[in-house]
């Protein structure tokens, strides 16, 4: 039986879809959450608020293996909130008893706004870091205290663009699902920015695969395959049989540049199938939502 897993964060957005994947590869899982989910077969519920220490201290040596999720990302406010500062504090004590308590492999997620946007050039893991954001700041200091806690056992996941089951409906993907289901325009205000927009069972899926591999360090996580925004909310209401609805400008703003697609070099090395066609995933997102909404 493989190595057991300690996944927090694990009712969250990205959590439960690696929750998922876990149970999938059959791999036991210690599962924290402020509010534990169903019971599932090889799964251990462990109820936890990981920004207390003595529930930080309750739960670290569970299993030898890490996947760190738990943060806060409430939509729009995750950006500035002041909780991202007590989460770079709890994630580095928490990893620092997991490997006190003789962890031996940790992935925790870091995120695309770590880069220096303002700058031309290639998205990969050499890109400058100069994050822009209270939320990008959190993410690149606590990526530097883990590297020096973990050495070559941890995997830094920089996530970039997401869609998935369980999203906020203010999102641009669950928002032009909903337009096109209700009759309304299918908005769009910057369609021609391009993007890296990934499922979270595909990123879920690599993130299990670089928990076994041998890698380390930073490490971009995507589709690659980026697409414009508009080709992206086309392939939404045409399948959810809505085309006349898609309504398409661009003004973006200011701060918004024009590509963000991660090269995904060091990905591709490591993990099997590390790319998802959007036609394809997409596509097949909205079936499912449509289904689950009538």
């Amino acid at each position: 039986m493989p190595d057991a897993v300690l996944l927090t964060g694990a009712t969250g957005f990205v959590g439960r879809q690696l929750l998922a994947a876990l149970c999938a590869a059959r791999i036991p899982v210690h599962a924290v959450s402020r509010r534990p989910g169903a019971p599932m077969p090889g799964v251990t519920w462990h109820r936890a608020d990981l920004l207390v220490a003595e529930d930080r201290a309750e739960v670290a040596g569970l299993a030898p293996r890490l996947i760190h999720c738990a943060w806060e990302v409430e939509h729009g406010a995750f950006w500035t909130a002041p909780a991202n500062a007590l989460w770079r504090e709890a994630s580095a004590d928490l990893v620092g008893r997991f490997m006190a308590a003789s962890g031996v492999r940790v992935v925790a997620l870091g995120t695309c706004a770590e880069y220096d946007a303002a700058v031309p050039g290639t998205w990969d893991e050499a890109r400058a870091i100069a994050p822009a954001t209270p939320y990008g700041q959190a993410k690149a200091a606590l990526h530097a205290e883990l590297a020096a806690i973990c050495g070559d056992a941890l995997v830094w996941a920089r996530l970039f663009h997401l869609y998935g089951p369980n999203e906020d409906p203010r999102r641009l993907i669950p928002g032009l699902i909903a337009a096109c289901r209700a009759g309304r325009p299918a908005e769009v205000r910057a369609a021609e920015l391009i993007r890296d927009v990934a499922s979270t069972p595909h990123v879920a899926r690599l993130l299990v695969a670089l928990m076994d591999s041998p890698l380390s360090g930073p490490c971009d996580i995507g589709s690659g395959q980026p697409r414009s925004l508009g080709a992206l909310a086309r392939i939404v209401a045409e399948t959810a049989g809505r085309p006349d609805l898609l309504s398409l400008a661009h003004a973006p703003g200011p701060g918004d540049p024009p590509v963000m697609a991660p090269r995904l070099d060091r990905l591709r090395r490591m993990v099997a199938q590390a790319t998802e066609t959007p036609e394809t995933a997409l596509r097949a997102h909205v079936m499912a939502e449509l289904a689950r909404q009538d």
